[in-house]
């Protein structure tokens, strides 16, 4: 059956987008009308979309420029139609009109036509694998399955809420330390480059030798204010270098050990990493997927190359039938209080709570701790830029004052 895309006024004020299934354009039409929408504007699917259609079963570019927080919407906006009992193609078309980013728009778009033409809805999402998660479809498929998308839904919505808040909390304490290192840095550069040079001239009448931290300081100046548009190249290059060397095998599990043992943070790290992985598993096990597809879904979730191959063996111990606990205390980045609490939620017979208890514990952990470290870190990071900048001023100074000693 067609598909049209529809303009219509709700009232003088509002206006409406959306998708519409109709045996022509007449029909479409009228099914506006008994909707109490008036018409603005109907036209084929294709007429509307006149775009390159996407590679069979990638969709890649569809997905640039989308973030976690429009699936996190995307998921409590589908959430709240489903548990409206509005079926599936609806609640897509209304969220189509909704839909603020031309490339979400596409999206839904795609994933209209996809379920439209037969398939399933996770099969459709498979088609947007940066965008929708093997977490994400695999817990769509158990919804279809089990006929529950609905409450699947509220989990996934429940989940990425709770992620969205951790990620916004840990990027809230990061903000002002990295303004406070911007500024000095900037501070630190105009002193170099433009500052200094000028009162360089003063003391090129001075007939007398100038103190050496002086001396130090106008020739570091110098430098500055000759090759600084090679020190900007060389810090933009090294940048691009590290993020190209990151995205490769080798290089991604150097930055990851890097995570791993850099003071102060590897902890921080670790407990979010854990944090993340508990949760996922918590969330995967309530919604009945097995132990093992479970591990195989959440191992990712950890973004840690190392983590990740060490958790590699719990997965095929699972699989063998050994408890999760046991094979957990094969792994050594996990500490003894989580081997217990899952070995206790396995006697029980609810690791599905116990992992969502320990998850909270841990995001609690890591928001005090980074409460902790960010205080420490502000009066540190001042006390740098204070010796810097005291430095800079008093090697300028010291040639005055030696003037006024001599003077008198």
């Amino acid at each position: 059956m067609p598909t049209y895309t529809y303009l219509a006024k709700k009232n003088l004020k509002e206006s409406v987008e959306g998708i519409l299934v109709a045996d022509s354009q007449e029909h479409a039409v009228d099914k506006l009308i008994e909707m109490g929408l008036s018409p603005v504007r109907v036209e084929p699917l294709i007429q509307a979309t006149a775009k390159p259609k996407p590679p069979s079963g990638t969709a890649f570019f569809l997905q640039g420029g989308l973030t976690q927080k429009d699936l996190q919407v995307f998921t409590s906006q589908l959430k709240s139609l489903m548990k409206a009992r509005v079926d599936l193609l609806k609640s897509l078309s209304i969220l189509y009109g909704q839909a603020e980013k031309p490339k979400f728009k596409d999206l839904i778009l795609e994933l209209h036509n996809t379920i439209k033409n037969g398939a399933s809805f996770s099969s459709a999402l498979t088609r947007f694998p940066n965008f929708f998660s093997s977490l994400y479809v695999n817990l769509i498929k158990i919804g279809e399955a089990s006929g529950r998308l609905d409450d699947v839904l509220a989990e996934l919505d429940d989940f990425l809420t709770r992620e969205q808040e951790f990620k916004m909390h840990i990027k809230t304490a990061m903000a002002y330390p990295v303004l406070m290192i911007c500024v000095g840095i900037c501070a630190v550069f105009v002193l170099l480059t433009y500052v200094i040079p000028k009162l360089s001239a003063i003391f090129a009448d001075f007939d007398y030798r100038l103190p050496l931290p002086t001396q130090i300081m106008l020739a570091v100046s110098s430098f500055f204010q000759a090759w600084w548009w090679m020190i900007l190249l060389a810090a933009a290059f090294l940048v691009f270098f590290l993020s190209q060397f990151a995205k490769t095998p080798a290089g991604k599990i150097q930055m990851d050990w890097v995570k791993l043992h850099v003071p102060v943070w590897s902890g921080l790290i670790l407990k979010q990493a854990l944090a993340r992985f508990c949760r996922t598993l918590s969330l995967l096990i309530r919604s009945g997927l097995p132990a093992f597809q479970s591990l195989q879904v959440a191992i990712p979730t950890l973004e840690n190359t190392i983590l990740t191959r060490e958790l590699e063996g719990v997965k095929k111990d699972v699989l063998e039938g050994t408890s999760m606990a046991s094979s957990m205390k094969k792994v050594s980045f996990f500490p003894p209080f989580l081997v217990q609490m899952v070995s206790v939620g396995e006697e029980g017979g609810k690791l599905e709570g116990v992992l969502n208890e320990v998850a909270n514990i841990y995001t609690d952990e890591v928001d005090a701790r980074l409460k902790v470290v960010t205080s420490l870190l502000e009066p540190v990071i001042i006390l740098f830029l204070g010796v810097i900048l005291g430095a800079i001023v008093m090697a300028m100074l010291l040639p005055i004052l030696q003037i006024n000693l001599l003077i008198k």
